[in-house]
C-alpha cells in the first residue's frame, strides 16, 4: 500500500474517532448547546502527528477565546448583532494580522460571528458554550492523536520515518 493511502487511512480514523469521542464527551458533561462545536474542533484540528495536532489545538483554543469574548463584549456594548458581528471581525482580523498570527484570524473571525449571530439569549453564555466545545474537541483530537502514537509504536505500523522513505523511494 502506498504511503499516502496508508496516511489517509490513519487520518480518516483519528478524525472520526476524534469526533465521536467529541460529541460524547460534550454531551456527557450535559453542556447546553449544540456537540457539533467539539466535533467539528476535533476535526479542525487532526493531524498526522500529535505535535502538530497540539499546535493546531493550542492555536484554536487562543482563536475561539480572543473571538468568543470579543464578539461577546461587542455585542453587549452595541446590542444589535449585525453591528457587533461587523465590528468584531474587522478589529479581530486586523489584531491577528498586526501580531503575525493570520493562522488564528479565520478561526477568531468564526467565533465573533457565531458568538454574535448565532448566539442565543446570552452573549456569555453562548461564549462560554463555544469555547468549552472547542476546548473539548481539541481535547479529545490531542488524546486520540496520543493514543494512535502509542498504538501505532507497539503494533509497528508504519510511522513517520517509514512513510517519509516510502515516499522518497517511489
Amino acid at each position: 500500500m502506498q504511503a499516502r493511502h496508508f496516511e489517509a487511512i490513519i487520518f480518516s480514523a483519528k478524525a472520526t474517532i476524534g469526533a465521536v469521542a467529541a460529541a460524547l464527551a460534550y454531551k456527557f458533561f450535559g453542556l447546553p448547546g449544540a456537540p457539533w462545536v467539539a466535533a467539528v474542533s476535533a476535526v479542525l484540528v487532526t493531524q498526522l502527528d500529535l505535535h502538530s495536532s497540539l499546535k493546531a489545538s493550542l492555536l484554536r483554543v487562543a482563536a475561539n477565546l480572543a473571538g468568543a469574548l470579543s464578539g461577546a463584549i461587542l455585542l453587549a456594548i452595541t446590542g444589535k448583532p449585525i453591528v457587533a458581528m461587523a465590528i468584531g471581525v474587522m478589529a479581530t482580523s486586523l489584531i491577528c494580522h498586526l501580531l503575525k498570527q493570520d493562522d488564528a484570524l479565520r478561526p477568531a473571525a468564526v467565533a465573533v460571528i457565531l458568538v454574535t449571530i448565532v448566539g442565543g439569549s446570552s452573549e456569555w453564555h453562548s461564549s462560554f458554550n463555544r469555547v468549552t466545545g472547542v476546548v473539548i474537541g481539541c481535547a479529545c483530537a490531542l488524546i486520540v492523536g496520543f493514543l494512535f502514537d502509542k498504538l501505532s509504536s507497539v503494533i509497528k505500523l508504519p510511522g513517520k520515518e517509514q512513510t517519509e522513505k516510502t515516499k522518497s523511494s517511489e
